[in-house]
């Protein structure tokens, strides 16, 4: 008898808790913060946005191809199958 009572409490308390978590959510005064704040932060964004240096652009010649598969073909031990089927005649 005890351990429905419990259950009993403890679905009646976690449907509370939601009811009241959404009433919050859901409420004008949470809403009206929210746009206060996100307006907030977006007129702030602007703001920085505006004062960001803009710097060089310093990546020209960085990348070095290099014909490393090349190499390492060249200096690959060449085994009896592959002989036979590639298609060259080496």
């Amino acid at each position: 008898m005890l351990k429905k009572f419990n259950n009993i409490f403890y679905l009646i308390s976690f449907f509370v808790f939601f009811s009241l978590v959404v009433k919050y959510y859901i409420s004008e005064e949470n809403i009206s913060f929210l746009d206060k704040s996100r307006s907030l932060y977006f007129t702030s964004f602007e703001n920085n946005q505006k004062n960001l240096p803009l710097l060089k652009s310093d990546t020209n010649n960085i990348i070095f191809y290099t014909n490393d598969l090349e190499e390492f073909n060249s200096k690959r031990k060449k085994r009896f199958w592959e002989k036979l089927i590639s298609n060259k005649n080496e």
